[in-house]
Parts: structure tokens; sequence; C-alpha cells
């Protein structure tokens, strides 16, 4: 089954059956809604009246799967009385900042704090691509202070997720969060989210929270494998292909709750790994710099605010950011044409010749 088909049909309440990872992949898919106001206050509103709210889903991924699961999780007998509120977005083009959270307040006071992960914005992706060079983006401090706030807020079971770059963000705001609530914090799932440009695993920080962390990955993963990553993932199976597996709604479910497991990634998924990794650590931060800040030059060219809009306007798009590029300056140009040319050579020598061993076999 899918996510929404497991809502449908997990009909025992949270009392009967604990938090698993489905629920986790759940409340991590709503924290992409476009919550209104009254849920930005403390958690009062159920689940079950989030059909009153209209206009939760437009300009997400995945509308129509989105509608769905917003309507099943309200008629659920397992969500509806959920309660949901701390709803926070902040947005900057100045700070290169796309960041958003959500509280939900379980019927036995646990808390599980969802941070949204990357949406169809440029800005959100060029944060992404900020990532590759930044040890810490806005984003993460904006997390660290969110669950902070929230864990001294509310008593209780800490719960920390996301899917895509709020898995991210939730791994690096458990291990950043004070002793207090770190103590509270029963579990943070990581669903697919990258890893980060210096790795924090062997930390003092980070290992007080690593028995704690649930990371998932699909059999196809490109998104959760990038930058330094944590070596026990868990390999989850998919009604889909490739780059279109980092859809939760094509994850597979068990009857359980759990996800369906396959022993280890698939080809094409090690060979993305390794040349990726290669290459982006290939290049010394200062051009990884500069590298982001020409593709995001040319790609806002395209004079779309949304990355699903520069094909809807294709013609227009590739215009304007053929015009971008030619107005780079001769360095930003070669790097672009040199880290190319680079990446082909890569990945055509690893696809060609077996990859290495992959990280979690």
């Amino acid at each position: 089954m899918n996510l929404t088909s497991y809502v449908k049909t997990h009909k025992q309440t949270f009392a009967q059956s604990p938090l698993c990872q489905a629920d986790s992949l759940v409340f991590c898919q709503l924290a992409y809604l476009n919550f209104p106001r009254k849920f930005c206050g403390a958690p009062k509103r159920t689940l079950s009246r989030l059909v009153e709210a209209n206009g939760l889903a437009e300009g997400t991924f995945y509308v129509k799967s989105n509608n769905k699961l917003i309507a099943a999780v309200a008629a659920s007998p397992r969500f509806g009385d959920v309660r949901v509120g701390f709803f926070r977005q902040r947005n900057s083009d100045k700070r290169v900042v796309r960041f958003a959270a959500v509280t939900f307040l379980l019927p036995d006071d646990s808390v599980y704090v969802a941070f949204r992960g990357t949406d169809t914005t440029v800005l959100g992706w060029k944060e992404d691509f900020y990532m590759s060079f930044l040890k810490v983006i806005p984003s993460h401090i904006l997390a660290q202070n969110y669950l902070q706030t929230v864990g001294s807020t509310l008593s209780g079971r800490l719960y920390v997720g996301g899917h895509s770059k709020g898995g991210n963000l939730a791994e690096y705001s458990a291990c950043m969060a004070s002793p207090q609530i770190q103590q509270r914090i029963e579990m943070v799932f990581n669903h697919d989210g990258p890893g980060f440009v210096d790795s924090i695993y062997h930390t003092e920080q980070y290992l007080c929270i690593a028995e704690r962390v649930n990371k998932t990955i699909p059999r196809d993963s490109m998104v959760g494998l990038l930058l330094n990553t944590r070596q026990d993932y868990q390999v989850v199976d998919s009604t889909s292909l490739l780059l279109l597996q980092h859809n939760p709604f094509t994850w597979k479910i068990l009857q359980d709750g759990s996800f369906k497991r396959l022993n280890g990634l698939s080809y094409v998924s090690q060979v993305f790994d390794e040349t990726l990794t290669e290459w982006i650590f290939g290049m010394d931060l200062p051009a990884r710099r500069k590298l982001v800040g020409c593709i995001f030059a040319v790609l806002e060219g395209s004079g779309c605010q949304n990355v699903t809009d520069i094909g809807k306007k294709l013609v227009s798009s590739v215009r304007g950011m053929h015009t971008a590029y030619k107005s780079l300056d001769d360095d930003g140009k070669k790097l672009m044409t040199q880290g190319g040319k680079e990446l082909l050579r890569l990945w055509l020598g690893t696809f060609f010749v077996r990859p290495r061993k992959p990280r979690n076999l």
C-alpha cells in the first residue's frame, strides 16, 4: 500500500498502536502544506479540520496526491484527533532561505516536529545547492531554534523528522538541541534527505542522538545520498523509478506501518552516488560556491520563480537562460563548461566500471 491507503486502512489509534515509520512520513508530507494563520498558534485544532481550509496543497509537488492525503487524514480514526500548530515559515531571497516547520501533538501528548523539505521554488533549490559549500545554512539555525522553542513549550516525548531537505534539518536540529531536549527525543526520521558537506557524524553532539536516527532512502535514491551521509540507512521499495522515487507517495508500506525494505541500492543509485560524490568533493569550496552562483544566475534568467514553470514556459525560459549564460564572466562560463564535462566523464567512467560497494552494504 502507499501513504494514502495506509491512512485509510490503519484504523487503530495511537493509544492502540505506537508511532511508526509510515506515521512519520505522513506528518513529514503534511509539512509541505500551506497552513493558514490559525495554525500558527499552539496546537489546538485537529487534523480532522484540515478539510475546512482552502488551497492547502496549492503550489506543492503532487497536488492531487496531497489533496487525497488531506481528505484521508481528516477522516482517519488514527490521525483525525491529532492536533496541529506552531506553523512557522521564513522566506528570504537575500539570505537564501526557504524554511517551514509545523508541530503535531498526538493524543498521548507526545510531540512530532516536522520540517518541510524542498518545495517547487527556485529559491528552495538554490538553498539546497548552498549546502554543497556551507557547513551551516540559515535554515539549520532556524530549525535548531524551532525545535528548542517547541521542546521548551510542550512537554512529553519528542519525535523529529522531515522528508528531503526536511530530513537534513531534523538531524541537524536534534544533534544541536540542548541536553534537556535531546533526552526527550524518541526518534529522528530522515526520509531521503541529504547529508552534510562537513561530516558531523563523529561529533559529540551527534553521537548523543545517533542511535535514535532512522534514515530511509528508496532503491534508486539520489537525494538521500548527497554529500556526507549516514552509513546505516534502510533501503525502501518503491513503485516508481529513478528520481521519481523521491516522491513519498511511491514508497511501499506494509500492514504494520513499516516500509517494505530491500537488501541494497540499485546499480543506478550506486553510480549516481559515486559520481556526484567524486565530482562535488573534487572541487574546493570556492569553486563550488562560484559554480552554484553561475548555475542559479542562469536558472533565474528564465524569469520563473518555480522550477515547475520552466517546463511550462520552455521557449521563453530557455531564451532567458541563454541570455543569462552569455552575461556570465569568462571564469563563470569556463567553470560551467569544465564542470559539465568533468561530471560527464566521471559518470561514463563509473557507469561502465562496477561501482565500489554501496556505503550501507
